[in-house]
């Protein structure tokens, strides 16, 4: 039994969609078809929550964008949040672009690290943290030009250099211009278009971030070179919101710097045979952590497809949820151990991932109705046993039967009352329910704890 997920080994631009559990290589092949076909420079944001595999896709992507899909585009995949200790993105973008370049263009690549020696100012302001990127070895001339700015002459002339509009507009046009004979291909060939991914973009200090956004704008907006993002567009307002005030309207500011945005599909199959792809990941995951059939079978077949109607869980929480049955003790995975006490430790397995404050009531047993209703997704089309009632999903309808009769401490009216409590005891003696909860939570689940 593992009590991670496992996770094929990435190497960027080698690694593609094999296994396609999630379905992600049309939503791959689509990306590289417009990003070819399109001149002009676009901004793209992948959008989701943290855990909904962004990374995941984008890492494969800039593989599979030639290998899969026959592109066109140069990709790079650079990982904004491993760089936010620099003062300037500009350099590690530029740095990384080097390292990308095929030998043949490295002369055109040359010349953009000489006009990149323009932009010394905010290379000044990072001090040795040059030296630990190794930007120096990297980028040569601006390396060069670093240490030659470090005496107050120079100094004096990078800033007057910045104080005047023009100088600077003059050298973003320079950059511009060599970076758009970067990617021109030889005389009478087709140019390479240019795709910079750059993930994590959300998880750097707001600074940082607004920066990146900055210098796509004003020095890589060259036709055919694009971008995409890897990103939380809420966090990243958030961010905007830090850096210029509550007051400020994030969403129309972030409009200026974004084309496009995509999302993640969260159905997987086809048209008439679609699944979650929180639960299409959940079951395959289950099962290659080696995880008890029994815990499976509650877990991903019975309570999560209800819990999904009303509640987010990402992909990162399914793996905390597995991680949670990985960790249970021998005597709650024992074959022996009934199926009322699965259903209850699957339930407090799910919401301590899910929900925090249900997973707290749950331990104290003074869930009301009305938060199991929502939490569960207990409508009465759901939990309505009528022969014709297409929405009715018993699994729903029989957890909200046992919490009610749990935070009832046995009292409440329910269907069935007496097949629920042979769930707990093979004899129907299910004395004080509200103790069981706490129980489970003391036996099993109080010990351990994914973070």
């Amino acid at each position: 039994m593992r009590f991670l997920p496992p996770e094929a080994e990435v190497k960027l631009y080698d690694t593609v969609f094999d296994s396609d559990i999630l379905d992600r290589k049309k939503v791959s092949k689509s990306l590289s078809a417009l990003l070819d076909r399109i001149e002009d420079p676009l901004v793209i944001a992948l959008d989701g929550r943290w855990g909904t595999g962004k990374s995941y896709f984008l890492q494969r992507w800039v593989g599979a964008h030639a290998k899969q899909n026959s592109g066109k585009a140069l990709t790079l995949y650079f990982d904004a949040f491993a760089n936010d200790y620099l003062s300037d993105p500009l350099v590690a973008l530029v740095a990384a672009l080097a390292e990308r370049v095929p030998h043949q263009d490295q002369p055109k690549m040359q010349q953009l690290k000489k006009v990149a020696t323009s932009f010394i100012k905010p290379l000044v302001k990072i001090g040795a943290n040059v030296v630990t990127f190794g930007a120096k070895e990297a980028l040569n001339e601006l390396g060069d030009a670093f240490v030659d700015a470090a005496n107050t002459e120079a100094q004096k002339a990078v800033d007057d250099f910045w104080q005047r509009e023009e100088g600077r507009q003059k050298a973003m046009k320079a950059f511009r211009d060599a970076l758009a004979e970067l990617i021109a291909g030889p005389k009478g060939a087709d140019p390479t278009p240019l795709v910079i991914v750059i993930d994590e973009l959300d998880r750097c200090r707001p600074d940082y971030a607004l920066e990146v956004l900055e210098v796509i704008k004003h020095f890589f907006s060259v036709p055919m070179v694009h971008f995409v993002l890897g990103v939380n567009l809420i966090a990243l307002e958030n961010s905007v919101k830090a850096r210029y005030g509550q007051e400020i309207d994030a969403t129309a500011y972030l409009q200026k710097f974004i084309s496009l945005t995509l999302t993640l599909p969260d159905r997987t199959g086809s048209r008439h045979n679609e699944v979650s792809a929180v639960l299409a990941y959940a079951e395959y995951t289950a099962k290659a952590m080696g995880l008890p059939e029994r815990f499976i079978e509650e877990i991903v077949e019975r309570q999560l497809p209800g819990i999904l109607r009303r509640n987010a869980v990402s992909i990162r929480d399914v793996g905390k949820i597995l991680g949670g049955v990985a960790i249970l003790p021998n005597e709650a995975i024992k074959r022996e151990t009934l199926s009322g006490w699965v259903s209850i430790a699957a339930s407090m397995i799910i919401a301590r991932v899910v929900r925090r404050d249900v997973f707290d009531k749950m331990v104290a047993a003074n869930l009301s109705d009305e938060e199991l209703v929502a939490y569960l997704d207990a409508r009465p089309n759901i939990i309505d046993r009528k022969s014709a009632n297409e929405d009715f999903h018993y699994p729903t309808y029989y957890l909200y039967r046992m919490w009610t009769l749990i935070a009832s401490n046995g009292t409440a009216q329910v269907d069935d009352i007496d097949q629920i409590k042979k769930q707990f005891d093979p004899f129907g003696d299910f004395r004080s329910p509200r103790n069981c909860p706490k129980r489970i939570f003391d036996d099993w689940l109080n010990t351990f704890e994914t973070p």
